[in-house]
């Protein structure tokens, strides 16, 4: 029986940073309810609370930065992996480097690095650009991809300071700790936590090869998703299986 859930959050819970939906919040509050929910996300836990919206606060536990902090949902932080100064010296440099690669127009040269503390985000076209232009920017992170292998003897050179880079969201490559992705993070929450693989199941939209949800696959069961709209229908599928 599943009693675990973890959640990606931008395309699968929410709207690409957005709040989430009026209608889709009561259906989590009722999951929250039945089974362990934890949310998975490349942002940090105040952006993960906004965007679930005050009413639901509490009734979650966090894994922020790709889980490189991690909350539970009565607020105890039971691990947190900052960046330090040269792993961030030597992400910012990549960032330059893709960016004239890239040599892409943005609306706003402030929106397009987030400094996460333990993760760095990079949105190619910006953090807050209009919600359709990001949706429609790069599907299947084909882009995204594209460049990590265009640029494939720079990401091996950030590998040397410990850092490993994904594609995230719709728009986003994320920095962090080598090693620390998703795939390590998920399983560790649930040994810390006392729980069973075999009872838990991650939902993400970014199963596929490269995606940020990728290295989950293998180490507790998935079930994939193409947006938030489809979250919501695996999980009214999933609520009568559970206990009350």
């Amino acid at each position: 029986m599943t009693k675990h859930v973890f959640f990606d959050l931008d395309n699968t819970l929410t709207p690409s940073k957005s709040l989430i939906l009026p209608e889709h919040a009561p259906i989590l509050k009722k999951l929250c309810e039945r089974a362990d929910v934890t949310v998975v996300s490349g942002h940090g836990a105040q952006d993960i609370k906004k965007h679930l919206r005050p009413e639901l606060e509490g009734l979650y536990h966090i894994l922020g930065q790709n889980g490189n902090r991690a909350e539970t949902r009565d607020g105890k932080v039971l691990w947190n992996r900052s960046l330090s100064k040269e792993q961030k010296d030597a992400i910012l440099a990549f960032v330059a480097k893709a960016r004239k690669q890239l040599n892409l127009k943005v609306r706003d040269e402030n929106d397009i690095v987030e400094d996460r503390d333990s993760q760095i985000a990079f949105s190619l076209i910006g953090h807050h650009e209009d919600h359709d232009k990001k949706d429609a920017f790069d599907p299947g992170g084909k882009k995204r991809i594209a460049l990590l292998k265009d640029m494939a003897a720079d990401v091996k050179a950030l590998e040397k300071t410990r850092v490993e880079v994904r594609i995230g969201g719709t728009t986003n490559l994320d920095f962090f700790e080598f090693g620390k992705n998703k795939g390590y993070n998920v399983p560790a929450f649930i040994e810390k936590m006392g729980w069973k693989r075999e009872d838990s199941v991650y939902v993400g939209d970014a199963l596929f090869p490269g995606g940020n949800d990728e290295t989950v696959i293998g180490k507790i069961p998935t079930h994939a998703v193409a947006d938030y709209r489809e979250t919501y229908s695996y999980i009214e599928q999933l609520l009568p299986t559970l206990n009350s």
